[in-house]
């Protein structure tokens, strides 16, 4: 809208309130500066595919949105029908789905063919979805993680609409419809005419992600470097859906050619090695020294979002004439790290 047509119509505007004023009649006032049906979309996420079954319902526009600056409306008829709902939203790879519900503010289910009047709704508080629209709420409608990746699917909406913007004695001077829609004085809607299309994006995306339980290696108290014995254990690693990955452990904080605990009196160091489950190979983090989740212990290969991969493994001291047995308490700290 040009600034000129701007300044027109609030000349028409304070002309007809004072004539009306003169003439001892109501007036109702409202100004909207337009109503589309146009939509930029709606995004979640992204979001770690564990936290998808929590995040709740999301606001989301519904289709229309209408602009408005004053505070009472004369005259209004809206209408919606559902076109076509995804009851899934599907994933890049054209093969997994995520299940998705979407409601109107008052709560009902959008169902293909539905519609529904929306005229008696409070027209100044209806339009609070983004972008000045009538607000709809979606929920992603699992219990469990997904396949991490992009998700996306389309709502078609049909609009149907007749606002009048300013009223003066019950006439509607300026007034914004969709396609075909017959409002008249003194008779009100006539017919809801074709109606207006709105289609809506719809996107999700999930990320990939990974829980990690790992207990605390503890050799205990000896009195020689010789007399600790191996500790074993098991890293417990659950990851996304359908998420092959690797799992590296850090060479410390200590490490020249193997890994060492450092005397906490700072003098003083015990070399120590980790080995995957019962063998002699070690546990690293380049190459062939981390681990793949196909070879895990405990369920390998496993990929469902909810199996627990297990890997077991044996953590020695080494035992050499280099390394003085010197009292005290010796330290480390290992990352364990996950890659996709």
């Amino acid at each position: 809208m040009s600034c000129v047509g701007r300044r027109r119509r609030m000349k028409n505007k304070l002309l007809s309130l004072l004539a009306v004023g003169f003439l001892g009649l109501p007036v109702e006032q409202a100004f909207a500066l337009g109503c589309s049906t146009y939509t930029s979309g709606v995004l979640l996420g992204p979001e770690s595919s564990f936290d998808i079954p929590s995040i709740g319902e999301q606001i989301m526009s519904g289709g229309l949105s209408c602009e408005i600056l004053l505070s009472a409306l004369s005259t209004q008829y809206i209408k919606y029908k559902v076109m076509d709902i995804p009851a899934a939203l599907i994933h890049e790879n054209g093969i997994n789905q995520a299940k998705i519900i979407i409601r109107d503010s008052q709560n009902t289910i959008l169902k293909n063919n539905f519609e529904k009047d929306l005229s008696e709704w409070d027209w100044l508080s209806a339009f609070n979805g983004p972008d000045n629209s009538i607000a709809f709420k979606i929920t992603i409608n699992e219990t469990t993680n997904l396949k991490p990746g992009v998700y996306t699917g389309t709502l078609k909406m049909k609009w149907y609409y007749y606002i009048g913007a300013v009223g003066i004695g019950g006439v509607n001077l300026w007034t914004y419809k969709s396609p075909g829609t017959l409002w008249l004085p003194f008779v009100g809607l006539v017919r809801w005419g074709t109606g207006e299309d709105s289609n809506i994006p719809l996107q999700l995306i999930v990320d990939k992600d990974c829980k990690i339980n790992a207990q605390n290696i503890n050799f205990g108290k000896a009195p020689l470097v010789s007399k600790f014995n191996p500790v074993t254990g098991t890293v417990q690693i659950t990851c996304s859906a359908e998420t092959p990955y690797s799992v590296g452990l850090s060479d410390g904080q200590n490490f020249d050619q193997t890994r060492r605990m450092l005397n906490t009196t700072g003098s003083g160091y015990l070399p120590y090695e980790i080995y995957k489950h019962t063998t002699t190979n070690r546990w690293g983090h380049l190459g062939t020294e981390r681990w793949a989740s196909a070879d895990a212990t405990f369920n390998p290969g496993i990929y469902d979002g909810s199996a627990v991969q297990g890997y077991a493994y044996t953590a020695k001291i080494i035992d050499d004439a280099s390394n003085p047995s010197v009292v005290g308490t010796y330290k480390d700290t290992l990352t364990i790290e996950v890659a996709f």
